[in-house]
């Protein structure tokens, strides 16, 4: 169930809160979760609690709550731009229309694919090890693609929602409602 996974990642946000804000305070969350990122990046795939696009997603906020952007200098996501100069432009073009879990599903599947070699492309252009998921979480680059990333999945999280109006915290929690049988995928 996806929900022990959530509890964890809140536990530990909920522990790095104990600290003053700043850098103690990053720290103390990015401590255990590299740990945690690196059992979900070592689970297969079919043995997954959250898909992808939902665990990134959560982390994400997480690192937000944490205060991590400001700690690491402000985090502006990589473009497109920047991704061809890179040597691997975004390619994924999979659509997402109102209501439609299974097109979720195949946009997941697809940033992953694509970002897995995001990573590399990356670590290449910046001299950086982005390749260890214990360890990557600490690399400003890491936060600037998955920052990026989370802005596509917005987007699509947009054209998804069944209500006008939802915001993505709002659609996320929907679809981990309402699908939970699908959220291992997305």
């Amino acid at each position: 169930m996806h929900a022990g996974l959530l509890n964890q990642l809140q536990g530990i946000t909920n522990q790095a809160m104990q600290r003053p804000a700043g850098q103690g305070r990053v720290d103390a969350f990015l401590g255990p979760l590299g740990p945690v990122h690196e059992a979900w990046h070592s689970t297969p795939t079919s043995q997954r609690k959250l898909g992808f696009l939902l665990f990134h997603w959560h982390v994400v906020q997480q690192l937000k709550t944490v205060g991590g952007p400001a700690s690491l200098g402000g985090i502006t996501p990589f473009t497109r731009a920047q991704f061809r100069q890179f040597g691997w432009r975004y390619n994924v073009t999979a659509s997402v229309r109102r209501g439609r879990i299974d097109e979720l599903e195949t946009f997941s599947q697809d940033v992953e694919n694509w970002h897995n070699r995001a990573h590399m492309a990356i670590g290449m252009a910046f001299g950086v090890d982005l390749m260890n998921p214990r360890t990557n979480i600490t690399l400003k680059q890491f936060w600037q693609l998955h920052f990026f990333i989370n802005n596509e999945f917005e987007k699509k999280l947009k054209t998804f929602r069944r209500t006008a109006g939802q915001n993505a915290v709002a659609v996320v929690a929907d679809v981990e409602k309402r699908n939970h049988s699908m959220v291992p995928d997305i």
